[in-house]
């Protein structure tokens, strides 16, 4: 009988060593994952794509080699099943040993380069050379409005040309949102309704501002009926979020910093944020400033401040508002803000505290409907998989109006439900609440003719 085959560990690190994880990956939260398995139910790239390197146990074992060399980051297989990850952050919520993956995932993808040409395009031109400079990003906003001034979008569906574009699938079946050139900046402090209950600041951000001004309104409009005073720094900044889901780790630090910056020294109780991925990611900066162990400490302190609106109003006691909106409302989840930051029971409550709103449940709510940060441009085949599923059970929950909170969402949803001719318009939480104390504006016909 020929002898067992043994693995003699005790020699090969005598002539080899023992394997150091690369520069930048932690290697301890690498080991958390048990590879049990649990999370590849909930895993949507899994679900898309069947293959085992397609999913979270996959991924953390892939990690896990090329962090002790035993394959490169820049490998094509490597860099496809990192980059083909929504980071959704599902497998979080389904995974009994507490494992980081978003913060692995980001890790990982800090020390990978870009997979693609169309990966560094949006990393060059959105990421690093647009979101990171308000100029530069107020025209593209104004350019942005100015198209819907003209009804751009019109003219893109009636002519099919939106198909042959890019981006033209967005501008052409664009989200309920502002659509006039112009925009009138939130006043530096909006004074509380009443008695004040405490001093919170607001991040308008960079996308949202942009696209959703009108949102933002609302926000601050709730808050301050709510009894807050709110402040919007005078310095617009953008939180880093999209390049830091990304892997561009030195513009996110940059981001990080310059957001902190923004909110010092205004004596806040809180710094409330009204978009889903904006918000996982200032909750977690002290991940992000890891590269600056000067202000790691004070980004964890930062991030203890960093609250969702709808979490914030609902735990603090949220008055509720006059005006009835009577219409079915499905919600549908981010997946920044339930596996990301843990909130689904907030944005709900606030919704079932509008008069004359009937909330429904979607079925897979959890599920990504794959915007997942620059997801959708970097990877719009599978993101369209991922977009269909949530189309079905949006139509099938018999919804008026779906509610969201995070602009990706927003815009990828909006965009699939318009191409697939469904009126169905979808808005933010805080739109909702907004029109309940009183706000007129931005209001779709359905939403409209409900409170009249």
């Amino acid at each position: 009988m020929p002898r067992l085959a043994t693995l003699d560990f005790n020699r090969q690190i005598k002539r080899d060593g023992v394997p150091t994880a690369a520069p930048g990956i932690d290697i301890d939260l690498v080991r958390d994952c048990i590879h049990c398995g649990l999370c590849l139910p909930k895993c949507p790239t899994f679900r898309i794509l069947h293959h085992e390197g397609d999913s979270p146990r996959g991924r953390m074992w892939q990690i896990k080699e090329a962090s002790l060399g035993l394959t490169a980051f820049d490998d094509p297989r490597f860099q496809a099943h990192i980059y083909q990850c929504f980071n959704c952050r599902a497998c979080e919520t389904a995974c009994p040993s507490g494992v980081q993956f978003g913060a692995v995932m980001e890790m990982a993808r800090a020390l990978t380069p870009p997979q693609n040409r169309r990966d560094r395009m949006v990393r060059r031109i959105l990421l690093n050379g647009l979101l990171p400079h308000p100029r530069r990003l107020g025209i593209a906003g104004w350019l942005y409005r100015a198209t819907r001034v003209v009804r751009l979008s019109t003219l893109l569906r009636r002519s099919g040309a939106w198909k042959l574009l890019p981006l033209g699938k967005f501008a052409a079946f664009p989200p309920v949102g502002d659509i006039t050139p112009r925009k009138a900046s939130l006043p530096a402090v909006t004074p509380a309704t009443g008695t004040r209950r405490a001093r919170v600041g607001l991040l308008t951000g960079c996308i949202q501002d942009e696209m959703f001004h009108g949102t933002n309104r609302r926000t601050a409009l709730a808050l301050a009926q709510n009894g807050y005073e709110v402040v919007v720094p005078s310095t617009r900044v953008c939180c880093g979020a999209l390049a830091s889901h990304a892997g561009e780790a030195k513009t996110a630090e940059h981001l990080a910093a310059q957001t902190m910056d923004a909110f010092a020294g205004q004596a806040l109780d809180a710094v409330i944020v009204n978009a889903a991925g904006c918000g996982s990611n200032m909750k977690e900066y002290q991940l992000q400033l890891r590269g600056d162990p000067r202000r790691q400490e004070a980004g964890a302190a930062f991030s203890r401040t960093v609250k969702d609106a709808s979490e914030f109003l609902v735990d603090k006691g949220l008055r509720p508002p006059a005006r009835a909106i009577r219409l079915k409302v499905a919600y549908q989840d981010p997946c920044h803000l339930l596996h990301g930051q843990r909130v689904q029971q907030q944005p709900r409550q606030v919704l079932k505290m509008i008069p004359g709103i009937e909330l429904v449940e979607l079925k897979e709510s959890d599920w990504c409907c794959g915007s997942a940060g620059v997801y959708n441009l970097t990877h719009p085949e599978i993101a369209e998989e991922a977009l269909g599923w949530k189309l079905r059970h949006i139509v099938e929950s018999g919804a008026q109006v779906i509610a969201s909170a995070n602009p990706g969402c927003i815009l990828q949803i909006s965009m699939g439900l318009q191409r697939a001719g469904h009126d169905i318009p979808l808005v933010h939480v805080m739109d909702l609440l907004g029109w309940a104390y009183g706000d007129e504006d931005q209001r779709p016909s359905i939403v409209r003719r409900s409170m009249a």
